[in-house]
């Protein structure tokens, strides 16, 4: 499989740096096909892992946010892992297939991810296998992708709809690129901005126990059951839901004025130095702003939220696709 990414390099006149960073030369023509909804991308700062086994299903639906028996025989789900205090480790897109399951997250995270999951396995007929080299991982944007759902499953490999306008395709083989035609491949900033564009934050280790589920809206984007059984964090994702209102969510936003990287403190003047929020992505544009997706108290919007290393960049505020009940 590498050597069939390498090629795909080739032709596309682009590297994958030492940060796992795909580059990939117009850069405004990538986000210019992304605004189209025409772009796609090797994702190649993320991982995937397959877990499977006898018990993988009830395994998996004691540690996870989502509900994993949901689908078990065929279907796809955001997801989230958390340490006991409902801090999220990772976020992840899972697919079901017959009681197995694929798992995507960020790849800066998935190592740790893997054996701290193996951990918990014990006596349980569970195993968590790494993947990512034996698959090329794409993501696509589609507009007929509304719902998650698992859309095709053969020999070489699988496509999941995330809904929202995405497709991910898990190829074992390059060859059958049809696909691909009409559309125009990005790099990993310009990916980035795909996921800004739909409001889906990814947790990475700049962001590792930073938030718990509902702060990247998980729950409005079928990332949280609360019908399920215990799960590492259940009581404060419960706690948060029932009662009060959720204090910090997920933005999109630009940001006029500096650069920003993931993991970037915000401020406002009337709190000082206390940091009331974290950048989750960003991708700067075209224009040398910066598009991001942030976890901000939504109070915060109220007076100006600042970048803690530059106060002075201005951060506007910018619609998600879907809407926040609870902090608009």
């Amino acid at each position: 499989m590498q050597q069939l990414i390498e090629q795909w390099l080739v032709e596309n006149q682009g590297e994958i740096t030492e940060g796992d960073e795909l580059k990939l030369p117009a850069y405004a023509q990538q986000l210019a096909a992304v605004d189209a909804g025409q772009a796609y991308s090797l994702l190649s700062k993320y991982a995937l892992l397959h877990i499977h086994g006898e018990d993988a299903t009830t395994f998996l639906q004691g540690q996870f946010s989502c509900d994993v028996a949901a689908i078990a025989d065929g279907g796809v789900t955001l997801g989230s892992y958390s340490n006991a205090k409902g801090r999220m480790q990772a976020s992840f897109v899972l697919a079901g297939v017959g009681g197995q399951y694929y798992l995507l997250l960020r790849k800066d995270i998935a190592e740790g991810f893997r054996r701290r999951l193996g951990m918990f396995v014990l006596r349980a007929k569970v195993k968590i296998d790494a993947v990512t080299e034996q698959y090329a991982l794409w993501l696509q944007q589609d507009a007929q992708a509304v719902q998650p759902a698992l859309v095709e499953l053969d020999e070489s490999g699988l496509v999941l709809s995330m809904g929202h306008g995405l497709v991910l395709r898990l190829a074992r083989r390059l060859q059958a690129m049809h696909w691909q035609h009409g559309r125009q491949p990005v790099g990993s900033a310009a990916a980035d901005y795909v996921f800004i564009r739909a409001g889906l934050g990814w947790v990475s280790q700049a962001t590792f126990e930073e938030f718990v589920p509902q702060m990247l809206n998980l729950e409005l984007l079928g990332g949280i059951s609360f019908k399920k059984g215990c799960y590492p964090g259940q009581e404060i994702v419960a706690r948060t839901q029932y009662l009060g209102k959720v204090k910090r969510r997920l933005y999109r936003a630009n940001v006029r004025g500096a650069s920003v990287k993931e993991g970037a403190a915000i401020i406002t003047a009337s709190t000082g130095e206390q940091v009331i929020g974290r950048v989750v992505l960003a991708a700067e544009m075209a224009d040398d702003s910066v598009a991001c997706l942030l976890v901000l108290q939504h109070t915060a919007w109220e007076g100006r939220p600042q970048l803690q290393h530059n106060p002075h960049a201005v951060i506007e505020k910018q619609p998600l696709p879907y809407i926040l009940p609870d902090a608009d």
